[in-house]
C-alpha cells in the first residue's frame, strides 16, 4: 500500500514535533480554561470547520498508515529554513503520493507561498482535493496573485487528479484554461457515507434539540435570521471562528473560566452578555460550543434532531453523524457544495419570520431527503471510482438508498425561492 503525505489543510490541533525520531507523536493542546487555551493552535486550522475538511482524506484513503502522515510545509520552511526544493525532495524520498487538500483558495490576491514550487518539484504523484472559489469571479485570472496562477497551472498540468468541490469552480477553471479540473465535491462528505444515507426525514413538530452555526460575531441579516429562527427552540450554537473574531474584547480576555475542554462548552453567561450587546436582543441558545476535535463535534451533533445553519462544515458534522441538515445558502461556498450534493438549502429571506417547524416541514420532507440521498450517492460513487482508477481504494463504502414509490422532485434553487417570495409580496401589494 502507498505511503501518503497529506499536505495543505490539517485535520487536528496538535503541535508539530520539531525533532526527527521514528514512531514519535505530537503533543496535544493543554486543557486550560482561558482564552489562550481556547485559541491555542488556532492558526493550525483557522476556522474550526477546516478540521473536518483536513481530516477527511486521512480517514478515507487506503494506505500504509504507519508510513503516512501530515506534513507541515510551514514548519519545514519557516522553522527549519528548508527550501521548497528540499521539501519536495524529502516528500519524494519518503512517500509514494502527496494529497494536497485545500478549500477556498481561489480568491483575489491570495498568495499560496511556495506551494506551487513544491508540487512542481515533486518526483512522485500528487492529487488535489476540495479546491474552490471563495466567491464568483469573472472569466479572467487578472485579479489573482501570480503565485496562485502558478499553483493552478501546476495542478492542471501535473496532478493525477485535480479535484474541485463543485461544478461552479470546475466551470470557472475551464473558462480560464485549466481544463483538467474535475468536480468531485468536498471530501469531508465522504467520511461516513452510510450515516448520511441512513438519514430520515424528521417530524417537524418534534424537534427536541437543534444545532446551528453562523456568523453571530457581527450584527447582520444573516445572524439575525438564525437568532430569530431559534427563539422558541432548544438550540445549541457551534462556533467556528467567532472566538477569534471576538478575541480583542476585554470580557473574553479577563474571564478566568471561559471554556470546558472536556465538553466543548463555552461560558454561557459570558457569551450571552457579549452577544446581546452586539445584537441588542436576548440570545435564544441553550449552549455555545467550540470543538477542538472532529470526533467530539460529531458526538455532540449526533444527539440533535436537525441542523439548520449558515456554516457549511457545521452542517457536514451533523450529516456525518446521521443528522438531517438544512444549509442557509448565502455565499458561493455553501451554495456550490449544497447544489453539488443535493443538500437542502434555504435563504435568509425565506426564513425571516418563518417558524422552525415550517422550515423543517418544507425543506426536510421525505421527498427532499430522498433527492439528497440519491444525488449524494451518485457523487460518492464518482469519487470512489475516480481513485479506484488510480489504484487507491477507499476505506469506506455505501449501499444505494431505497427508491421512493414515486420519483422525488428536485428542490427549488435559492434563486427560485427568492423569486417565489417576491411574487407573493407583489400579489399582496396588488
Amino acid at each position: 500500500m502507498r505511503k501518503i503525505a497529506f499536505f495543505g489543510i490539517t485535520g487536528h490541533t496538535r503541535y508539530t514535533y520539531a525533532d526527527t525520531m521514528h514512531h514519535s507523536d505530537a503533543m496535544p493542546r493543554s486543557s486550560g480554561t482561558g482564552i489562550t487555551n481556547v485559541l491555542e493552535l488556532y492558526e493550525e486550522t483557522g476556522n474550526k470547520g477546516n478540521m473536518l475538511h483536513g481530516e477527511a482524506p486521512t480517514r478515507i484513503f487506503q494506505m500504509d498508515r504507519s508510513g503516512s502522515c501530515y506534513v507541515s510545509a510551514k514548519s519545514l520552511i519557516v522553522d527549519l529554513a528548508w527550501s521548497t526544493d528540499q521539501v519536495a525532495a524529502e516528500l519524494s524520498k519518503k512517500f509514494d503520493l502527496v494529497v494536497f487538500s485545500t478549500a477556498n483558495m481561489i480568491r483575489p490576491d491570495f498568495d499560496p507561498g511556495g506551494t506551487a514550487a513544491i508540487l512542481e518539484a515533486l518526483s512522485i504523484e500528487f492529487v488535489v482535493l476540495g479546491m474552490g472559489m471563495q466567491s464568483p469571479l469573472p472569466a479572467s485570472t487578472d485579479s489573482l496573485h501570480p503565485g496562485l496562477i502558478a499553483l493552478l497551472d501546476v495542478c492542471n498540468k501535473k496532478a493525477n487528479v485535480f479535484g474541485v468541490r463543485g461544478f461552479a469552480t470546475e466551470k470557472w477553471l475551464k473558462s480560464v484554461g485549466f481544463d483538467n479540473a474535475k468536480a468531485l465535491g468536498c471530501p469531508s462528505l465522504y467520511v461516513y457515507p452510510q450515516n448520511i444515507l441512513n438519514i430520515q426525514a424528521p417530524d417537524p413538530h418534534i424537534i427536541k434539540s437543534a444545532l446551528t452555526g453562523g456568523y453571530i460575531s457581527a450584527r447582520t441579516p444573516r445572524s439575525q435570521a438564525i437568532i430569530n429562527l431559534f427563539k422558541d427552540a432548544n438550540a445549541h450554537y457551534v462556533m467556528q471562528d467567532e472566538i477569534d473574531a471576538l478575541s480583542s474584547l476585554t470580557e473574553l480576555n479577563e474571564a478566568p473560566y471561559l471554556y470546558n475542554d472536556a465538553s466543548g462548552e463555552l461560558n454561557k453567561d459570558l457569551m450571552e452578555s457579549m452577544l446581546e450587546k452586539i445584537h441588542y436582543k436576548a440570545m435564544p441558545f441553550t449552549s455555545y460550543r467550540w470543538f477542538q476535535d472532529p470526533n467530539a463535534w460529531r458526538l455532540f451533533a449526533s444527539q440533535c434532531d436537525v441542523f439548520i445553519g449558515d456554516r457549511l462544515h457545521g452542517g457536514v458534522a451533523a450529516l456525518q453523524s446521521g443528522v438531517p441538515a438544512i444549509l442557509i445558502s448565502e455565499d458561493q461556498r455553501v451554495t456550490e457544495v449544497a447544489t453539488f450534493n443535493g443538500i437542502p438549502t434555504v435563504s435568509t429571506e425565506e426564513i425571516k419570520g418563518m417558524p422552525l417547524a415550517d422550515v423543517v416541514d418544507k425543506h426536510l420532507s421525505a421527498e427532499n431527503i430522498q433527492y439528497f440521498k440519491e444525488t449524494y450517492f451518485n457523487r460518492f460513487q464518482n469519487f470512489q471510482d475516480t481513485f479506484k482508477n488510480m489504484d487507491i481504494t477507499l476505506t469506506v463504502s455505501a449501499i444505494a438508498p431505497e427508491k421512493l414509490s414515486h420519483a422525488p422532485k428536485k428542490p427549488r434553487s435559492p434563486m427560485q425561492t427568492r423569486m417565489n417570495i417576491m411574487q407573493q409580496i407583489l400579489k399582496k401589494l396588488t
